[in-house]
This record gives C-alpha cells, structure tokens and sequence, in this order.
C-alpha cells in the first residue's frame, strides 16, 4: 500500500492557511467560552477543529495506491514461420525444416489445449504478414511454405496486437529465423519485454548450411539498354560460385530464346565472385530483345533458379548519323554537341578535328565519308574552305543535293566568308549569299537568340511542352558570344531567328537544296548548356531537333504514343510503374485523351488484366502489382479522342522469383537465442517443445497485479463526515445559546 498526496498548491501554502484557519478557529472560541461553564464547550470546539482538519486533508487530496489481484483472459500464441527458406533439408533424417516444424507443433496442439482453463491458445503463419493457421484438416494445411520474405519482428509485434485486451502468457515461435524484411526482431523483443512477453523461440534447421552448401548464381547482370544496329552490345555481370573451386562453369548467351554465345568459365580456389566475360554479340535486326545470361546447373547446387537472368534490349535501326568537323579553333562547340547527341540513343555521332589544311588535294579527312549513306547529316564548325579539299567540297555537296543528306555550317572566325568559303560548291547550297567582306558581329554584352514568329511554329524551336513554354525558355538563355554576318537570304531560305536588338540581324537561316536541307547558323551554341540545367535540357533539345530536321525524319523525332517502364524486371509481389505521354509531329502534347491499359502474359491464353491509368500534368501514370506468376508479360496502353484511337504503344517486362529466402541458406538460431533471452524465455530444439509445454501445465498465471488508487477526499463518506461534525457542533452551539 502506497499514500500519496496531490496538494492543491504548494504544500507552505497549504501549511499557512492551515495554521491561519485553525489559530482564528481557536481564538474566536476563546472570546465566547469566557465566563460559561460545561464540558460541552470543549466538545464543541473540537468538533470545529476536527472539521478544520478534514478541510486541509482535502486540500492535500491524498491518495491510498492499493495492489490487486485480478483475474483476465490470457493466450498462448503459436507462430509458425512459412517462408520459403523452410524448404531446405538440414535436419535429421534428411528432413525439411517444414516437416520439422510442422511435426513439433502437431505434438504441441494437445499439450497446449490442456495448459489451463483460463488459457486461449492461438495460431498463427507469418512470411512477410501475418496469417491465421489453417486446420491441421485443411487441404491448404500441407502447402510447401512459399512465402517470399521472413518480416519476423513484424509477425512477433502484429500477433500481440491481435491480443488486444488479452494477457499473452507466453508468445511461441518456430521458425528458422532467416529473416530479410521489415522490423528489426530484436527491437521488437525489446518491446515485448516492457510487455512481460515472454518468447520462447524453438529454432529449425542448421546454422552451418551456408559453407557447406553449392550454389552457382548471376548477379548484376547489365546489357544496353541500347545498341545499334551490327554494333557490339556491351555487357557487365557477374557469377557469384560457391562450392565449385577451378570446375568449369558453361555460360550462354540468349536472345530471344535463341543461343548466341557460349563461354566456360573457371573460379579460382578461394574466389567466390567471377567477372562475365568472353560472351559478344553483334545484332543484325532492329527491335526489342530479350537477353538472357544461364548457367549450365551443376550436381548438388543448392538452388538453381538463380541460375539464369534476362533484361530486355533496344536494337535500334542504326538511327541517324551524323559527323561533326571542327576546326583547329576553339574545342567547346563539339564538346558540348557530343555530349548533348549522346543522350540520344538514336543519334550515332562522330567527330574529326581537323589541324591543318589540306596539301595537293588531299585532306586530313578521308574521303569515304562523304559517300552516299554513310551520314545522315554533316556540321561544318568553324572550319576554313581550304581544310577540305575541293574534291570533298564537291563530294559534300552531291551528298546533300542528290543523297539529301543535311548540313549546316557553324559560325566562327574561320566560316562563311571568313572562311574564305564564298567561291565554293558549298556556297552554291548555303541558304544566304556570303562574302569573304562580311566581317563578324561580337558586341561585348552577345547577341540574343531571338526565334522569330514563324520560327517558333517550326518543329526546331520547340525547346517545351507548349509554343509559350518554349518562347519563355529561348528568352533564359544567354546570348551568344558572337556572330558572322550574313549577305542577303537567297530567294528559297527562310529566316528563322535573328539578334534580339535593333539591327535584328539574321542569326539563322534554313532552305531546301535538291534533295537536302541545309542550315547557316551564325554563331555556336556552347554558351547554353554551360549556363545552367534548363540551358542543358534546351540545348540537348535544339540539336536533337536540327538533326532530325536536316534528315528530313521530324515527323519519326516521336512517337505519338510513347508507354516509359519504370523498370524492365521486377520480383514477384512488387509493383511495376509506367508513364504514358502523347505528343504531335511538333512535340506539342495533344489534349483531351482517355487512356486505356492493359497486360498480358506472353505466351499464355489467360485474358488481359486492365490497369488503371490516371492523368498527371501533360502525362498519365499507372501502376500495376506483379503478384502472378514469374514470366514475360507485356502492357499495352492505347491513347482515345472522342473514342478514336489515337495511337498506341507496348512494351514487355520480366517479372522475376525473387529468391532472397533462398540466398543464405543458414539458419539463425543464435537470433533465436537472443529474442528469448531478452524477454525472459527460453529457447528449444524442435523435438523439445512438448515436453516443455508439458511442465507448464497449471503453472502459467492468468492473474495480474492491478494497481488501484483510492481517493481519501474525493468520495461521499467523507463529505458525510464532515457534514456531520458541522451540524452537531452548530447544535450544540444553538442549544446553549451560542447562536
């Protein structure tokens, strides 16, 4: 038993006014008992100060804290681990760790029903979530455990807050203890030990099953995810090898189910982790592949789903090339060109610097390259005429008027008429007339890269989602450090951006030229990109645009309906994101679409699972959960306008056995140990369960110690008290005519 107190204020305060209270009391029964007689005065003023005292008892408002035994509902809680790493065969007689477990909770049942008739016995099945037990019975009793992650220290935390309202006596788990998900188990005992939880951990399996065991598996394995058309696909993995020292292991390489390369690699004694290499594969046909790395399984490997892994491939038809010639001048302009077409997978760019000019006709590029087909598009930066010989003048000229190649030559101290290019083939197709007199324009504050009107409506200047976006994104960037002045536009060019300032002088011009298309730019474009990540962006953008452009494939620059994978391979159980945009041939996004998704598993009659698919910004999202079946699925998305179809896109995706229940074969037991003795348990083998149950027949308590506060002040006895002293102390002081 335990008083305490709650004083109203502080406890001087309450002293004060007790003392003030019971010396005023005494004094005024001082002045009356003058000159009377009786014992009742006494009585009377003692009824008055036994009030008084009541009075500052309740200023202090004690309290009696008293302990009580109660009785209360109370459980024994099974939870039974069904995980996939039960499978593996480590105990005695070449049993699982399942049928072990299964065996020792079997003998337990008709122990545990006979524990006490106060005790509820509960059972539960935990992989990543916690499961009521099916009935010994039931067919879904004998199950393979397949659960894919062990969350342990949820299950513990989940099964006692099933228990609400009920003492849990004792908390039984049988289980491996492999556990790869979730809450830390031994946080979780922690937390059941506030509780006065106790756990008592029963461990199956064996806890040196990983040295000993074989296992062959791919990990990290990287292809892509583009490549060209007859280009070397690159690729980066590697073999995890246990158990299989200087024996050769068979690799192969497979697309599309086909083999295309085979390889045999060696682990050295004491290696565990092999570099792939020695597998090349060249494509000879555009399209998406699938790729798949398998290792010939070995006698005695422990698991051999982890033998083969796949991702999917782009082969692109060889896309665009293009060829970017420098001069010997400054190198930032294809720099930073390089860097912005390589962020294109269907852009291939090459780049010659040359040094000197060229000597009896015969320059320091080769002539092939101008030959019919061999480039998509030329760029000339700040090159001299005379760096060229005139046979390849002429050759780059055919290539742009009778192959339709497209050029466009860059400005600098070395171009156009400064280049001294005015009396050349390549002057015959530039769009504007030049003069070795046009001199160049570099105004210490630059030059402003005005798009005009009709050139932001061109498919080149469309830098953002929308013609106002793309003008407010022009008018970021930094203006050019210079500029080579132009003659007058020739009679088929158009001018499709001028300086923004006054003299508005022609900063970009562009006609068509027998089969080709050719630009002058007068200045160069590296200013953007250095400036900042929308200058990047905007600058990536243009180029992508002027090549498509001068290859005459602006209409192919996108697809209408374009369907992105968050990722191309995802485990069972995990949910695969995909974004959806829909752009026109100007990369304006088109408006008003409904959107439709579906997936499918490759190879299988089993209808299409719609996916919902909702509207975020300019784009749409969607989301599918992969809890079927490991496989090759494909999700199809198809874009609508007032119920027309506007176009469509898919793409395939691997869902994967994700096998971590399985990569670490050993069990841990010593988890197991830690967990019961945080809590005050016990830990056992398998087979001693029942008979520990057995010696806590009788012994396991329902009862708890409650601790109940009683207030002294606040109840009616003691106002009835109280009351009572007042009115016979005024009774007595009326009867003798003291009131």
């Amino acid at each position: 038993m335990n008083v305490s107190f709650d004083p109203i204020s502080s406890w001087f305060v309450v002293a004060v006014a007790a003392l003030i209270v019971t010396g005023l009391t005494v004094w005024a029964y001082a002045q009356r008992m003058r000159g009377t007689t009786g014992r009742w005065r006494w009585f009377a003023l003692g009824l008055r100060l036994a009030s008084v005292l009541l009075c500052v008892l309740a200023a202090l408002r004690p309290s009696v804290i008293l302990q009580e035994k109660k009785k209360q509902p109370a459980s024994v809680v099974f939870l039974l681990d069904d995980s996939k790493s039960m499978q593996f065969k480590d105990e005695a007689g070449g049993k699982s760790r399942w049928e072990a477990a299964r065996a020792a909770l079997e003998l337990a049942r008709p122990v545990a029903k006979n524990l006490g008739p106060n005790l509820d016995v509960k059972y539960y099945r935990f992989n990543s979530t916690l499961r009521e037990e099916v009935s010994p019975s039931s067919e879904k009793a004998d199950e393979e455990p397949n659960g894919r992650e062990t969350a342990l220290g949820d299950a513990l935390l989940e099964a006692v807050k099933r228990q609400a309202g009920t003492q849990v006596a004792s908390l039984v788990v049988i289980s491996d203890a492999s556990n790869n998900a979730g809450y830390n188990p031994l946080v979780a005992a922690r937390r059941l030990r506030a509780q006065q939880i106790p756990i008592t951990a029963v461990g199956v399996g064996s806890e040196s099953a990983g040295p000993t065991s074989k296992d062959i598996s791919i990990r990290g394995f990287e292809a892509g995810p583009s490549v060209f058309v007859k280009n070397q696909l690159q690729i980066k993995g590697s073999l995890a090898v246990r158990g299989f020292p200087k024996q050769p292991i068979e690799l192969e390489m497979l697309v599309d189910g086909k083999s295309v390369a085979k390889t045999t690699l060696e682990a050295p004694m004491g290696t565990e982790v092999l570099q792939i290499k020695g597998l090349k594969y060249i494509p000879q046909t555009p399209g998406e592949k699938l790729l798949t790395l398998r290792v010939k399984p070995k006698d005695q490997e422990l698991l051999t789903t982890n033998n083969e892994s796949s991702t999917f491939i782009n082969v692109l038809s060889g896309g665009l090339n293009v060829l970017f010639i420098q001069g010997p001048s400054s190198p930032w302009e294809y720099k930073y060109w390089n860097r912005a077409v390589t962020s294109s997978p269907d852009i291939q760019g090459d780049v010659v610097v040359l040094r000197k000019p060229a000597d009896n006709g015969v320059s320091e590029l080769d002539d092939a390259v101008f030959a019919p087909g061999k480039y998509n598009v030329y760029i000339l930066s700040d090159v001299p005429a005379n760096f060229l010989s005139p046979k390849q003048q002429q050759l780059l000229t055919m290539a742009v008027e009778k192959d339709g190649a497209g050029l466009i030559m860059l400005g600098g101290r070395s171009s156009f008429g400064s280049g001294k290019w005015e009396n050349t083939p390549i002057a015959g197709i530039l769009p504007v007339k030049i003069s070795a007199s046009d001199g160049q324009l570099e105004p210490k504050d630059g030059i402003r890269f005005d798009p005009q009107t009709s050139g932001l409506e061109n498919y080149l200047f469309q830098i953002g989602p929308t013609r106002e976006e793309s003008k407010r994104i022009w008018a970021t960037l930094p203006p050019l450090t210079g500029t080579n002045r132009f003659g007058e536009p020739k009679a088929n060019a158009m001018v499709l951006a001028r300086s923004g300032d006054p003299n508005a002088e022609p900063l970009m011009i562009a006609s068509d030229s027998g089969a080709g298309r050719v630009v002058a730019f007068g200045g160069e474009t590296w200013v953007w990109p250095r400036a900042s990540e929308q200058g990047q962006a905007a600058h990536r953008r243009f180029w992508r645009q002027v090549t498509f452009w001068l290859s005459h494939k602006e209409d192919e620059g996108e697809d209408k309906v374009k369907l992105t994978l968050d990722t191309r391979k995802v485990s069972v159980g995990e949910t695969l994101g995909f974004t959806v945009t829909a752009r026109d041939a100007k990369n304006v996004p088109i408006p008003n679409l409904t959107y439709q998704a579906a997936v499918t598993i490759e190879g299988s009659k089993t209808p299409e699972d719609p996916v919902p698919v909702y509207k975020e910004g300019e784009a749409a999202r969607g989301s599918y959960p992969a809890i079927g079946q490991p496989g090759l699925y494909r999700v199809t998305v198809v874009a609508k306008r007032n119920g027309q179809e506007v176009g469509r896109d898919s793409s395939r995706f691997i869902v994967n056995q994700d096998d971590r229940e399985m990569e670490n074969p050993a069990a841990d037991l010593d988890l197991l140990r830690q967990m019961a003795e945080t809590t005050g348990g016990q830990y056992l083998p398998s087979e001693g369960l029942p008979k520990y149950l057995k010696s806590l027949n009788g012994k396991l308590s329902t009862e708890s110690m409650t601790q109940i506060e009683h207030k002294i002040w606040d109840n009616w006895p003691f106002f009835l008290i109280f009351t009572a002293f007042l009115t016979l102390e005024w009774w007595l002081r009326k009867r003798h005519g003291w009131v």
